[in-house]
Formats: C-alpha cells, sequence, structure tokens
C-alpha cells in the first residue's frame, strides 16, 4: 500500500494551493513498529502543517493590511524583515513587510508592520498558556523536556526563557484579577468563609533574610464552590482588591456574613477584614490552638519516670493538659486559663525542689505552658465552642488551607525542589499555580491577552479561513 498527506490550502479569492507533507511511502511486509505513524512522523507531519500554514496566513494578512482603508491605494514598501513565531509545533521564520504611511493618512504617519500585528508576542498564545501551565507544575527544565518529547518545538527554549514567559503570563493573571475586581456577583451567596493563613519561601541569596511571608486564602461559599488565593504582600499590587474581587465571584455582597479563620496574626486577619465587603466573624482556627497544646502535651511525655513519684507526676500532668484541651474545644476560655495557671504553680514548685533531670523537664513544660497562656489570652475574643460549632457543620479549621499550602508551596517551591526564589518571582508565580488549581488558566488566559502588546484594531481583523488537510491513499 502507498499512502501520502498532502496540505490544501484555499485562498480567499479560491486559489488553491497544494503542498505535500509526506512523500510516497510503499510497505511490503508489516511489523508492530510499521504500523500507523509513529511518533518521529506524526511530529514532521505536524511540523509541515504549521510551516505553511503560517506563511499562508500571514502573507494574506500582509496583503490585506498592505492596502490603505480610506483610499483604497496601496501602501509603498519600506522594507522587508524576517520574524520568527514559535508555537507547539514547531518554529516558523515568516517574511515581516513593513509599509510606510499613505498618502493619505495625514494625522497619523507611522511605520505599519503587519506581522507585528498578530504575532506581538512571537509566540502563540497557546504555546505560552502550556508553557506556563506546566512551568507552574515543575521545575523549568523538566518542563520543556516533557513538552519537546511529544510536540514538534524544534530547538528548544532556554531555561530563562521558560521562567520569563512563566512569569509574564502571571504578571497579566495579575492585572486582569485587578482589572475585573471591581465586577459586581451573579447571584447572593448566603455565606463565606475565607480560610487565610500564611507560609514561608526560601530567598534567594542576594535578597536579605532567609525567607520571605507568603499569604494563602481559600475563599468558599454554601454551595460548596472554592477558589483559592495566593500573594506574596511585599511584591502584591492591590492585593485587597484581588481577595476582594475573588469574593464577589462566589457571591458576596455587602449583606453576606464573611467567616474568617485564621491563627489570630495581624497580617491574615487585616487582609481578610479589608477584603470582605459584608459583616465579618472572626474564629481562632482550632488546627493552630490545638497544635499549641500539642507542643506542650509532647513535651510532658519527656517527663522523667525513674522513680514512681515521678512517673504519678507525669500521668498526672498528661491527664491536666488534655482537661485543657477539652475545655478549649468546648469554648471554656476562662477555666481553661484558671486551669493553665494552676498547672504552671506545680510546675514552677517541681523546678525549684527537683534534680537536674526532672528541673529541665519542668522548666521546658513550664515554657510552653506560659506560651499557651499568652496565644490564648490575647485570642480569648475568637475562640468559640468548636464542639458546638463542629455538630452544626460548621468551619472551625483551615486544615484544608494547610494541605493547599502544602501543594502550592512545598511541592514546587520549596522542600522537594531546593530552590531559592525572589519574592518577585515568587508572586508570580503563585498567580499561575493558583490558576491552575482552581482550573481557570485557559479563560483567565484569554481574557488577559488584552494585556499584551496593542492588538490589531477592529477594522483590520481578519476573517477566519477554514483551511483542508487531506490524506489521499493510492
Amino acid at each position: 500500500m502507498k499512502w501520502r498527506v498532502v496540505l490544501e490550502l484555499v485562498g480567499a479569492n479560491g486559489t488553491v494551493g497544494v503542498h505535500e507533507l509526506s512523500g510516497v511511502a510503499e510497505v511490503a511486509e508489516y511489523a508492530p513498529r510499521m504500523i500507523g505513524l509513529t511518533l518521529t512522523e506524526g511530529k514532521q507531519m505536524l511540523s509541515a502543517v504549521q510551516y505553511h500554514l503560517v506563511r499562508a496566513q500571514t502573507e494574506d494578512h500582509c496583503r490585506r493590511r498592505r492596502r490603505c482603508q480610506r483610499c483604497g491605494a496601496q501602501r509603498p514598501l519600506k522594507d522587508q524583515r524576517s520574524r520568527r513565531l514559535v508555537s507547539l509545533f514547531g518554529t516558523v521564520e515568516v517574511r515581516a513587510p513593513r509599509f510606510t504611511p499613505c498618502r493619505c493618512a495625514v494625522t497619523c504617519r507611522r511605520t505599519l508592520s503587519p506581522v507585528a500585528e498578530i504575532m506581538p508576542d512571537r509566540c502563540t498564545p497557546e504555546y505560552e498558556r502550556t508553557v506556563a501551565k506546566l512551568g507552574a507544575l515543575l521545575p523549568y527544565r523538566r518542563a520543556r523536556t516533557l513538552l519537546s518529547e511529544f510536540l514538534p518545538l524544534g530547538e528548544p527554549q532556554t531555561v530563562e526563557t521558560t521562567r520569563q514567559r512563566t512569569l509574564r503570563v502571571g504578571a497579566r493573571l495579575e492585572q486582569e484579577a485587578i482589572a475585573g475586581a471591581g465586577s459586581k456577583p451573579a447571584g447572593a451567596a448566603k455565606s463565606v468563609v475565607v480560610s487565610i493563613d500564611g507560609g514561608h519561601v526560601r530567598a534567594a541569596r542576594q535578597y536579605q533574610g532567609r525567607s520571605f511571608e507568603v499569604l494563602l486564602a481559600q475563599v468558599s461559599n454554601d454551595e460548596g464552590k472554592q477558589v483559592v488565593f495566593a500573594s506574596v504582600p511585599a511584591e502584591a499590587h492591590s492585593q485587597t482588591r484581588q481577595l476582594r474581587g475573588m469574593l464577589h465571584g462566589l457571591g458576596a455582597t455587602a449583606e453576606t456574613p464573611v467567616t474568617i479563620l485564621s491563627d489570630g496574626a495581624d497580617g491574615p486577619r487585616s487582609l481578610g477584614e479589608a477584603a470582605s465587603p459584608g459583616p465579618i466573624y472572626h474564629v481562632l482556627d482550632w488546627f493552630h490552638l490545638s497544635m499549641r497544646v500539642q507542643h506542650v502535651a509532647q513535651a510532658a511525655k519527656s517527663w522523667p519516670d525513674a522513680a514512681e513519684s515521678d512517673r504519678q507526676a507525669g500521668a498526672r500532668l498528661a491527664e491536666t493538659i488534655e482537661r485543657i484541651r477539652w475545655r478549649l474545644w468546648h469554648g471554656q476560655v476562662r477555666r481553661a486559663l484558671d486551669l493553665i495557671g494552676e498547672t504552671l504553680a506545680e510546675v514552677d514548685d517541681t523546678t525549684a525542689a527537683a534534680t537536674s533531670p526532672l528541673s529541665a523537664a519542668a522548666r521546658k513544660v513550664a515554657r510552653l505552658l506560659r506560651d499557651l497562656e499568652t496565644y490564648v489570652s490575647g485570642q480569648s475574643a475568637i475562640i468559640l465552642d468548636y464542639a458546638t460549632t463542629r455538630r452544626r457543620e460548621e468551619p472551625i479549621s483551615t486544615a484544608i488551607t494547610e494541605s493547599t499550602e502544602h501543594w502550592l508551596l512545598h511541592r514546587r517551591m520549596n522542600s522537594q525542589q531546593q530552590m531559592r526564589w525572589s519574592p518577585r518571582g515568587a508572586h508570580l508565580m503563585l498567580k499561575v499555580r493558583t490558576s491552575v488549581v482552581n482550573g481557570t488558566l485557559d479563560r483567565n488566559h484569554a481574557v488577559a491577552e488584552r494585556w499584551r502588546a496593542p492588538s490589531v484594531s477592529a477594522s483590520s481583523v481578519i476573517t477566519p479561513r477554514f483551511w483542508t488537510v487531506s490524506r489521499r491513499y493510492t
């Protein structure tokens, strides 16, 4: 059997251009490796289709743009250069003529470059979006290798180019988030929950400090819809406005109650307050409060047990810590503080009268108990009855935000990759990663295309043509 693949390009005036993409191949005997197309043959065909199609489209566009829309005369040719377009199906170099202004153009006397109008970034939006998505999920070098494995990219882009394209998409997504934050919600939600927490990313060596702070928020409404928000406060532009836009997207209005779950730190709390359009209810996250109690419980396990009296004292201390946890779980803040104070007095007496091993353990427990007392006293106004709230199936913990933080930061930007980041680079990377998590990268990137170089004017937009690819068997 012989077969060949032919590309037919049908122009607006009916002219047909035929290009043979693969030579005639004759198969005498069949084998598993000879059934269908191989990956190499498929990549070569896609590259050939892209080459002929892009060149034909640019020539057609330049021919249309050369004719003046006002007087109908042809613009004089100034010079002719070349321009490269990077796409998922290869890099195509096309001729890029430039035209001098028409004689009828009195107010605008600038050189016209039609190819620059349709190739402002020298790459297709789909290529840029795909590179940004894989660059946000994988290390840049691995993402570039994975793309070139299955697509006819031609000469692979450098790692720095991949990084710059990913961060450029992040900057456009941020601009679009700011611009669209003022839109009104389509429907009002009954309630909105903002679970907000902070994380840290290792800083590059040229920046002061070993790490910098990242704020992460998970917003959900009563219908179960969830979105993720992440930002580096030092680099964010209109951070509050961006988070408010997410709240509006989930139906938050001036009458919608907003519950803010946090660890009580000023940064996350103030961001949630400023972004919430309706009444605010602060709740201290049970996860962080329980972890404070757990630290004391872990220290109590190291209580010496050489003597029977020490074992009994350690058992009483462990039981007392669980009672403190129980009282906090039921919102009994005053009783919990009283019990912490009584336990501190007993531990301090043990520290003064005990031998060296017991004294060291008692000092550690006393220090952690004082930290717990300070934390509970400072956050007493936002500690609620967690048991009752849990039975009503209302949120009490930011544990789901902790898992989101692990995915956003640690799996790509911290422990597993051993990377250091600049605050600006981490901020733009998080914009892409959150868009991927929310499943809105394709839509957001298509809308954010308006923030690139100036596009073609409405009067010069080309009507799409249908190009046919035929596969002929002989």
